[in-house]
């Protein structure tokens, strides 16, 4: 709060390198960090380096004793901190190490469930395995589910683990028919279940499974996917938004997380609730700045109300936070979806060519292959530039429409003045 408020009245530059130290001393790194963010000072870079390096190693502190009290989803959503943080991966995989060696008894009984499967050729023991191998596949899947869990797994039996082994080769619509048996057995099946449906694209059946197994057993953090998270965004698949909204709203009293905030958000974006969802978007970005999901949900919000110039101002912070050199400050990949409404911002709206054109590049650079927004705003920057190549350009985007489309009244919109559009 005192960062936000020196900033609101314009402290000295400084002064706020004066407090940022202080706070620094006093290990108090979010308010360091809000002192010396956008800061334009010589020292500012080195301490918020400091400070970063401060917020994580709070969080992995706190995953070690969240781990050690047996709230494993709990130190999770610390690592993913940590990582937004720019954690390297090899700290979080250190962290996630000295948890398995103090567990080894628990890793034992995992391995002991795999083990099942046919043995392998040879004495080599199951970790040393191919990494392909479905024995080991599947072990290293047991290890990610919560403790208190893992023996009802291993009493389903080797069975259930082929079945699980086999939807993980690929083997889904087999994998679905064989799971069914295991249902009866113990409702914890019915995620692996929904797993298969959706894989196989049977979403009602799919999000019965998973709002039995909440029902039944609880949602909660499965390796790296939370259970009410994915029934949410089936849910919403759906079209059964308030649903979706009621499961998670139920899921927050028990457990307030950041990615079930970050769910409740994108419902609201959905249901078209716009304000709610920027302050959700907002307020989750404090605790995440460099989260570009929570950066693209943000500006999309603000559009949806007109704040163009506010959305832009919100991309552009977002990718000035985010770290695109490998091997740096929790290295990002560009984002190009992020590049892409930043860019379709400033040319539909004519502002900063230069700017524009930058993001033109390094979307061209970055991309996979071009898609019809990229042509778009091609146009646009035609446009702007009294190229006479717009006609074919509008004439190319136009065939890849069909009608009703709305990107065609997207063009209408904005090449008004065009005969081949609006005749």
């Amino acid at each position: 709060m005192m960062g936000w408020l020196s900033r609101i009245f314009g402290k000295d530059p400084e002064s706020r390198i004066s407090r940022a130290r202080k706070f620094l001393a006093d290990e108090r790194f979010v308010d360091a960090r809000w002192e010396l963010e956008e800061l334009d000072h010589p020292e500012a870079a080195a301490l918020l380096e400091e400070a970063m390096a401060g917020l994580i190693m709070l969080n992995i502190e706190q995953a070690r004793a969240l781990f050690n009290a047996d709230d494993r989803d709990g130190a999770k959503e610390h690592l993913e901190m940590a990582r937004t943080f720019g954690a390297s991966s090899a700290a979080l995989r250190d962290v996630r190490k000295e948890w398995r060696m103090v567990r080894a008894a628990e890793e034992a009984a995992a391995a002991r469930t795999a083990q099942q499967l046919p043995d392998p050729e040879g004495d080599d023991p199951l970790w040393a395995l191919p990494p392909d191998d479905p024995r080991l596949q599947y072990a290293m899947r047991v290890e990610g589910w919560p403790e208190q869990l893992r023996r009802r797994l291993v009493e389903l039996g080797p069975g259930f683990a082929e079945a699980v082994a086999g939807l993980d080769e690929g083997k889904v619509k087999a994998a679905y028919d064989a799971l069914g048996a295991y249902v009866a057995q113990d409702p914890i099946a019915r995620y692996e279940r929904a797993r298969a449906a959706l894989a196989l694209g049977r979403l009602p059946a799919a999000v019965s499974d998973l709002q039995t197994f909440g029902d039944e057993v609880g949602h909660r953090l499965i390796g790296t996917e939370d259970t009410a998270v994915l029934t949410v965004q089936t849910l919403a698949r759906l079209g059964r938004m308030d649903t979706a909204l009621a499961v998670v709203e139920a899921e927050l009293a028990r457990r307030p997380l950041g990615s079930l905030k970050a769910a409740r958000a994108s419902l609201l974006e959905a249901k078209g609730e716009y304000a709610e969802a920027e302050e959700e978007a907002f307020a989750l970005l404090e605790q995440a700045p460099r989260d570009m999901g929570l950066v693209k949900l943000l500006a999309r919000t603000r559009m949806r109300q007109g704040k163009r110039m506010a959305a832009m101002q919100a991309l552009e912070g977002g990718m000035s936070k985010a770290c695109n050199t490998p091997g740096k400050c929790g290295y990002q990949p560009y984002d190009v979806a992020a590049g892409r409404m930043l860019a379709q911002l400033y040319l539909e709206d004519r502002l900063d060519p230069k700017r524009a054109a930058e993001l033109m590049r390094d979307i061209a650079h970055n991309r996979r292959g071009p898609e019809w927004q990229d042509g778009y705003l091609e146009a646009l920057q035609a446009r702007n530039e009294g190229d006479p190549a717009l006609d074919g350009k509008l004439a190319q985007l136009k065939s890849e429409v069909p009608e009703g489309d709305p990107r065609l009244g997207l063009l209408q919109q904005q090449f008004s003045d065009v005969p081949q559009l609006t005749g």
